[in-house]
């Protein structure tokens, strides 16, 4: 957990401080529960003197965010909890989230360069893994959560480039996101979209088998109706059914 001051980082010290500031970053103008920032900074497992290792971490965390611009009252306390008052526009993750939802838009409205340059714009606010400075195992599956949107936005990212043409840009980033997550079909759908466009249809059909045979050995089961339909539209050199620039859902 960084803040910012200027373009200047502004570190955030000790490991209780960054776990209680990561529970309310990521609901900004929520009060959230002692009992949640107890679950998140301990895993369950507290020690006997936690009442006041929390009094001492909000002290710190507001210490810090007078450091940062902010005034001291922008960790607001309860007597149920704390609040971080902060508007989401404030925070990465949220203007990372409002950024993806409109190049979505554009996405869908078939404008792929203007999507194109606000996806890089948004993908450019990560700097590593999500809540990667932070030791509890609650805060990093939440992290996961988190990892898991990125992803998300670098397979639109491939998707545009399909959009534009670019091709082999959209293979390797969903060649890399296969490899990351080899149990998600509609990757495999969109690299079998992905290779048809550039005219390799025998790549496209090979990772069909790929993906048939690790869904096979992994799971047990068979590719679904979607992979087996891109399947069948490559045979058939069908365009009209791979829809190679079709807008994504959500």
């Amino acid at each position: 957990m960084t803040l910012l001051r200027d373009g200047n980082p502004i570190f955030v010290r000790g490991q209780r401080q960054r776990r209680f500031l990561a529970s309310l970053a990521l609901k900004p103008g929520q009060v959230i529960s002692k009992d949640e920032i107890i679950e998140d900074s301990w895993d369950g497992d507290p020690p006997l003197t936690v009442s006041g290792q929390l009094q001492t971490s909000a002290w710190m965390i507001r210490t810090a965010l007078v450091e940062a611009g902010l005034a001291r009252n922008a960790l607001g306390s309860h007597d149920r909890g704390y609040e971080l008052r902060v508007p989401p526009q404030r925070i990465d993750l949220f203007v990372f989230r409002d950024a993806v939802r409109g190049v979505r838009q554009l996405y869908a409205r078939g404008l792929y360069e203007q999507a194109s340059e606000q996806l890089d714009a948004a993908l450019a606010l990560w700097s590593g893994t999500a809540l990667a400075d932070v030791t509890s195992s609650r805060l990093r599956r939440k992290g996961e959560n988190l990892e898991e949107e990125r992803s998300a936005a670098v397979e639109l990212r491939a998707l545009i480039d399909v959009g534009l043409g670019h091709y082999n840009q959209a293979i390797a980033q969903l060649s890399e996101l296969v490899d990351h997550d080899p149990l998600r079909e509609d990757l495999y759908v969109s690299l079998m979209k992905a290779y048809y466009a550039e005219g390799r249809q025998a790549d496209a059909i090979q990772v069909f088998h790929r993906a048939k045979e690790i869904l096979r050995e992994q799971i047990g089961i068979n590719p679904g109706v979607k992979l087996r339909e891109a399947m069948q539209a490559v045979l058939r050199q069908d365009e009209k059914l791979l829809n190679l620039s079709a807008p994504l859902a959500g």
